[in-house]
């Protein structure tokens, strides 16, 4: 029984401990390209990305939604994880990002998961 309650244990600090090793720069920058920066980008036509600035490419663009759609340390509270969980809704219309049937990939629960912990971290610079 004390082996058991060792590895939950044990299993618990190396989750934590990786939550604190997520880069935006090596972990997350790359899925966000992927995944937002085709249509989130300046010069991708699409009007509702363009109007609110809703750019995904750079560092520069996530960071600058620290505050809006990213909420440090509250992952719970930030609308970009509620898009990405599928959580939003405008009326009766779910808000799903990446728009179902586009070819673009949509995050997966890992990616996800990694999303929420470096917010859950602070949503550092790193």
């Amino acid at each position: 029984m004390i082996g058991k309650i060792s590895a939950v244990v044990f299993g618990l600090t190396v989750l934590s401990a990786s939550a604190e090793d997520v880069s935006l720069e090596k972990d997350l920058i790359p899925l966000f390209q992927r995944s937002c920066g085709t249509c989130h980008e300046p010069d991708s036509g699409i009007r509702g990305a363009i109007k609110d600035g809703a750019f995904f490419n750079t560092k520069k663009d996530i960071l600058g939604k620290i505050g809006g759609a990213i909420v440090a340390g509250n992952p719970d509270e930030s609308g970009l994880v509620k898009v990405l969980k599928h959580e939003v809704k405008f009326g009766k219309k779910e808000i799903v990002m990446p728009p179902a049937g586009s070819d673009v990939p949509a995050f997966t629960k890992e990616e996800i998961e990694k999303v929420v912990a470096w917010i859950k971290a602070g949503a550092k610079d790193n």
